[in-house]
């Protein structure tokens, strides 16, 4: 496979942004109104000896409490947490570009698998970690004779737009990946595609697992998910701290809010955006759950465990937490065992 390298990319553009929306929201308008009474207080000689003044003062006391709310609860869940390392170490890695949700222009990366290329595995990141975080896993997959492609999702990473951040824009990144992947591949199209997604790479995979679209709709075959958040809700929930999440009917209403503003023509909904609501997976399932997960607990694992059918494998891994940093070898034996009769003769001589 011939892929753009490192060095290649100078020909290409920057970020090109989307579209923004420039209509004056609720929100700007208390802070302009605040703006202006803060300003009124530091430049108006007496104005806190006026009664007007301090009726004013407790007027504004409820919205500024609001906006301070509402910050907090769009930085945590719109905002990435701080980037760590996500540039791959492993030299096979091809790096390749494509353009993503807006326009962006991302990198992806795969790493050809030891045998014929018959089988492609997507594998996905979770929250907050990265592609280089999960490369022990990919490497591995690769060692069974699959071909990998994975990326850094969105804000995480060497990946930007930190700001903003849905998973609706993500989604948009690996679909358009995975087109750009058809020209790079050339003739070498895979027989087979798997999506390997660990944690919120696990609510991406069940996503494209009921959603398959594309070249590789007819071809996938499976999906792999380590510990896997199902559940929006849940997700927000537990990225909340305790004491706001008595505020829940706010939280609502105000992630109803961002998401109308980012994706104006898309009808998701808070309480459906998560299985099975947005489907389940007609191919087999193999499900690894750490036994103790600190991260998400047993929650979301309990909901996608209600709505499976036979063709799912479940396996908790009492040696595997939930870090991604952490690469056991009970869930190397229980993905192989999985794993071996489904990647047709990549795996002859291996196990």
């Amino acid at each position: 496979v011939t892929l753009l390298r490192e060095g290649d990319y100078g020909f290409l553009p920057p970020h090109i942004q989307p579209e923004v929306r420039h209509a004056v929201t609720v929100p700007q308008d208390l802070t302009a109104l605040l703006v202006i009474e803060a300003l009124a207080l530091l430049v108006i000689p007496g104005w806190w000896s006026q009664p007007a003044a301090w009726l004013l003062f407790g007027l504004s006391m409820p919205p500024l409490g609001w906006l301070i709310f509402r910050h907090l609860v769009i930085k945590i869940v719109f905002t990435t947490p701080d980037p760590v390392s996500g540039r791959p170490t492993d030299p096979r890695w091809a790096p390749f570009r494509f353009t993503g949700w807006g326009g962006d222009v991302k990198t992806a990366h795969l790493l050809e698998g030891d045998n014929s290329g018959s089988d492609l595995v997507v594998i996905l990141h979770g929250r907050g970690s990265s592609l280089r975080r999960i490369e022990t896993r990919a490497q591995h997959i690769s060692e069974l004779g699959a071909t990998v492609v994975g990326l850094n999702l969105r804000g995480h990473g060497e990946c930007d737009r930190r700001t903003d951040w849905t998973l609706l824009k993500v989604v948009e990144d690996i679909e358009a990946m995975m087109e750009a992947l058809e020209h790079e591949l050339g003739g070498n199209i895979p027989d087979r595609v798997w999506f390997y997604g660990h944690s919120v790479g696990g609510f991406l995979s069940l996503w494209f697992g009921a959603n398959a679209t594309g070249w590789w709709q007819e071809r996938l075959s499976g999906i792999m998910l380590e510990s896997p958040a199902t559940s929006f809700p849940l997700a927000v929930e537990s990225l909340l701290p305790p004491h706001l999440r008595v505020f829940m009917p706010w939280v609502r209403q105000i992630l109803r809010r961002e998401y109308e503003r980012i994706h104006p023509n898309n009808s998701i909904r808070y309480a459906t955006a998560q299985v099975p609501h947005f489907g389940m997976p007609t191919v087999p399932i193999l499900l690894l759950q750490a036994t103790r997960d600190d991260r998400l607990g047993r929650e979301h694992f309990n909901l996608l465990t209600s709505h499976l059918d036979g063709d799912a494998s479940v396996h908790l891994l009492a040696s595997q937490p939930h870090s991604s940093g952490v690469d056991s070898e009970e869930r190397k034996n229980v993905l192989e065992e999985w794993l071996a009769p489904r990647l047709g003769n990549a795996m002859e001589g291996l196990v």
